[in-house]
């Protein structure tokens, strides 16, 4: 009986080392993450950004650090290669098939999402100028509140969070599936104005230049709308670790280095500190 107990013990230790081994084999395995490919939900400028900022967080975390209870695993990211609005990409996140995404945040997706509460672009995207016909400056120079402005009329997506705060606000608005489109619409007159952020109207302005568009000299308006990276709720756990890596990125200076590399966000930075515009102020209902 002996003997075949010894058996019975050394088999069940050779299984307790292999699976010992296994856990060790999968703890060196890197993290792999799909995320959006550059330019699919934004100019690939800006998309190349988020994705630095996001490997960045990851790269700070990956060593031990003061705030981690182990030592995380070293990452991978792999593109998601299908061009899909980000609806769709929202989607896939929930299903799991993408694992990382960046977006404006609203109440509702904060609920449905396992959010970084970290604020990414700084709020340089939450004051907007105007795009506007060139020929319709005097119309808009007597602009002076929000009952003035709601005399015209702005055109946003259909999804965006930004058409929530402009309903909200009452702001009559014309609404678009296609954002190549809504310039168009806005030289035929479908409606008055876009409201585009600081560091991208110039670009547009310049690219949409033969429909006859150009800048509103007098105003700008103002909401809150933080872009936070979101997850699945399942991946809870990960989104902390990257919101540690941000705060750990910003506490040595590495994430405004990224920031400032983008010629656009720094001089949109530099238009904020030194505001010379009328502010029209919208609130959110978050």
């Amino acid at each position: 009986m002996r003997p075949h107990y010894f058996f019975h013990a050394g088999h069940s230790l050779i299984i307790f080392i292999l699976f010992v081994a296994g856990l060790s084999a999968n703890a060196g395995q890197p993290l792999s993450l799909t995320i959006p490919a550059p330019g699919s939900l934004e100019p690939e400028a800006t998309g190349i950004y988020f994705e630095k900022v996001l490997r960045l967080a990851l790269s700070k975390t990956t060593t031990h650090d003061a705030a981690a209870t182990t030592q995380e695993p070293a990452y991978n990211i792999v593109y998601h290669q299908q061009i899909i609005g980000r609806e769709r990409f929202r989607l896939l996140v929930k299903q799991g098939v993408v694992d990382v995404m960046w977006s404006s945040s609203t109440k509702q997706r904060e609920e449905e999402f396992a959010a970084v509460k970290f604020n990414l672009l700084h709020g340089i995207n939450e004051y907007r100028a105007l795009l506007i016909r060139a020929g319709d400056q005097p119309r808009f120079d007597n602009v002076k509140t929000i009952e003035d402005l709601r005399q015209f009329k702005i055109g946003s997506g259909i999804h965006w969070s930004d058409t929530q705060i402009y309903n909200f606000n009452s702001l009559p608005t014309v609404t678009s599936y296609s954002f190549d489109t809504m310039f168009r619409m806005l030289a035929a007159k479908r409606f008055d104005y876009m409201a585009r952020s600081l560091q991208e109207i110039e670009q547009e302005r310049e690219l949409y230049a033969k429909l006859g568009l150009t800048v509103e000299k007098n105003l700008l308006i103002h909401y809150p709308q933080p872009i936070y990276f979101f997850l699945n709720k399942k991946n809870d756990a990960l989104a902390r670790r990257i919101e540690r890596g941000l705060l750990l990125a910003q506490a040595d200076g590495s994430l405004d280095e990224i920031f400032r590399s983008i010629p656009s966000f720094g001089n949109a930075q530099e238009k904020i500190r030194h505001i010379d515009r009328r502010v029209i102020e919208l609130h959110s209902e978050n």
